[in-house]
């Protein structure tokens, strides 16, 4: 991560901890709230801009710089045992979903049926295992980031995955905010890079625009999943037409 995208991280984690919208912080610069999501998104801060939203933040350069670098000490990745516990618990494993989401707490303890006690308790559980910060008045710092990675054979993994990709894949993709497209086609070594680089920063805007639209309230939200995937493939109904060696 670079330190542009350390900055607007930082930025957008103070706006919601001020409890700011872009749409106030649209009328602080004077441009239009499509304007603010689009210098988030694509971070495209000028200096001019920088100061005045640090003004509306009661920030110094200085201060920003410092939030900037505590996003590096978030990790990115969880330990086998913070994974194990979460895998062994699915409704802690939910409430850290929904942290991780950037619901607060209160919205949580409104929209689930889960009482205030078990929560608090899930919460303390979290905390314990250094997901989380647990402050007064039930408010949240989280410890790693929201776009943690699974053990590649981790707990999580080993016991979710398979399922996870059931669900989501047991869909007619026929809903109107849903696409499901398949393609196959020849590509060389250099074409193969280049669409990695694509999938890669399409993944990151996808991130981007959660992070953006964290600062609405959940009820503005709805969970997306994004599947990308790719790999040199045949189908096998064509395996009796591969090409022999030397032909």
């Amino acid at each position: 991560m670079n330190l542009t995208q350390q900055i607007t991280i930082a930025l957008k984690k103070h706006l919601k901890q001020k409890g700011l919208t872009y749409a106030q912080l649209a009328a602080h610069l004077q441009i239009s709230e499509a304007s603010v999501k689009r210098l988030f998104s694509e971070s495209t801060f000028t200096v001019r801009r920088l100061e005045a939203i640090c003004q509306l933040l009661e920030l110094d350069f200085l201060e920003l710089a410092r939030l900037a670098r505590g996003q590096q000490e978030l990790t990115g990745e969880l330990s086998d045992l913070q994974e194990q516990t979460l895998a062994d618990q699915p409704r802690l494993l939910g409430v850290f979903y929904l942290l991780l989401n950037q619901w607060q707490v209160r919205e949580i303890a409104r929209q689930f049926e889960i009482a205030e006690t078990e929560l608090l308790q899930l919460l303390m559980k979290l905390e314990r295992l250094e997901l989380i910060e647990l402050h007064p008045h039930n408010r949240i710092k989280l410890l790693t980031h929201t776009t943690l990675q699974w053990r590649e054979d981790g707990p999580i993994r080993r016991k979710y995955q398979s399922k996870v990709m059931e669900e989501f894949l047991q869909n007619d993709f026929h809903d109107e905010q849903a696409t499901l497209r398949f393609e196959t086609r020849e590509l060389s070594a250099a074409s193969i890079a280049v669409l990695q680089r694509k999938m890669a920063r399409l993944l990151t805007e996808f991130n981007e625009l959660a992070d953006i639209d964290a600062s609405l309230s959940s009820e503005q939200r709805q969970g997306m999943a994004l599947l990308m995937a790719t790999r040199p493939w045949v189908f096998s109904l064509f395996s009796d037409l591969k090409r022999k060696a030397g032909r």
